[in-house]
């Protein structure tokens, strides 16, 4: 009985674009196993690091003031339901809280957003903080 298609000679009997497009092949395969081992040795498992500033430009339409706010993940792990609170005084008195919520956040991600306040922010003192955020 022969093995008609299933001998060790088949491979050479092969076209060469056959044998360039498998060669190829495998050694794409091989990059990309090789590029997931990697990420996989050298992730670290440092915590999520968030931080929340506001930015310079706020803006006002009708009696409404936008204040626009940049939220940063500077850890290793994503977070998501990023919760931000920003806080507006005047004198003593807190004057409003306004609240965001950012639904993923990935790892050296940032990502911008805007409070509206209905009082004039540069008249008081504005506090944003990260107040909360769950992991994926």
């Amino acid at each position: 009985m022969s093995n008609k298609g299933y001998s060790d000679s088949s491979f050479s009997r092969r076209s060469f674009p056959e044998k360039l497009s498998f060669s190829i092949a495998i050694a794409l395969l091989a990059i990309l196993i090789s590029l997931v081992f990697y990420s996989w040795f050298t992730q670290s498992n440092k915590p999520p690091i968030l931080s929340a500033s506001f930015g310079q430009d706020i803006r006002q339409v009708e009696q409404q003031y936008y204040v626009p706010f940049t939220v940063t993940n500077k850890g290793e792990q994503a977070v998501k339901s990023v919760r931000i609170i920003g806080k507006l005084t005047l004198g003593e008195t807190i004057e409003q809280i306004a609240e965001q919520e950012v639904d993923f956040l990935s790892r050296d991600e940032i990502i911008n957003g805007v409070f509206i306040f209905t009082h004039d922010p540069q008249k008081g003192e504005l506090e944003i903080r990260v107040t909360g955020y769950k992991i994926p």
